[in-house]
């Protein structure tokens, strides 16, 4: 498996993909910073979960497949592992992608919050950013899939869609756990301190309790678990078999 990891990155090592796991954290604090550079941490971690973080998961998963599908698979039918195997070391890939690209957001706002206002805690910031990350990695597959099925674009537009609309008007509500994209703008309320919709939430509101954050951060954890083990089983059946 980290072979096969190794070799995913550094196919990637030129590509956009690699090159907006910097480049995208950069552009949504500089956006943060002009539109509002005393709460930047506030406006660029609202655009990173709203919007940012959403497009850049889309094409880094569709675009693994596609990329592939347009090679004829021959890097999957080639190699000597089992094709499961390889889609999976294809997603963790992808998630060490989006574990650096979210630190690298979380030093970016830390550092510019130093030359600014600062408006959140160094701790509530980084685990405002992990949560980010440990539930959006189901995203990864499911895309990965879409785009199997569907194509590029539409696996895209799809995956876009779904984040900015249920996210927007599930995430406050009571049951935002039964909608997994819903979960991501709810967990980080506690620690980011505002709503989905970028205004501050109340001191005496419901969102600043972090007892959901821990059943809902469990689902997402089950579900991606299960989106990786059902996707390479749906895209590896193309691939050699080994023991």
């Amino acid at each position: 498996m980290p072979g096969i990891m190794r070799s995913e990155l550094l196919k990637m090592r030129h590509s956009f993909s690699m090159k907006a796991i910097f480049a995208a954290p950069l552009a949504t604090v500089f956006i943060g910073f002009v539109l509002s550079s005393h709460a930047v941490q506030y406006s660029a971690y609202n655009w990173w979960y709203t919007m940012i973080l959403p497009i850049v998961i889309a094409l880094w998963g569709a675009g693994t497949v596609v990329r592939e599908k347009n090679m004829g698979l021959q890097n999957i039918v080639c190699l000597p592992f089992p094709s499961e195997k390889i889609w999976i070391g294809k997603g963790i890939s992808l998630a060490v992608m989006l574990f650096i690209s979210s630190l690298c957001m979380w030093g970016l706002t830390t550092v510019v919050a130093n030359f600014t206002v600062r408006n959140l805690s160094l701790w509530d910031s980084l685990i405002g950013c992990l949560l980010l990350f440990l539930t959006y990695l189901w995203q990864f597959p499911f895309i990965m899939l879409m785009a199997d099925k569907t194509g590029y674009l539409p696996s895209v537009l799809i995956s876009f869609g779904g984040n900015i609309i249920l996210s927007s008007i599930c995430a406050e509500k009571a049951w935002f756990w039964m909608i997994p994209y819903a979960i991501p703008a709810r967990v980080v309320c506690p620690f980011f301190k505002m709503r989905p919709n970028g205004l501050p939430i109340e001191t005496s509101s419901p969102l600043l309790d972090i007892a959901p954050v821990f059943p809902a951060l469990a689902i997402s954890l089950l579900l991606a678990a299960a989106a990786f083990w059902g996707c390479s089983k749906l895209l590896g059946k193309g691939g050699k078999t080994h023991d």
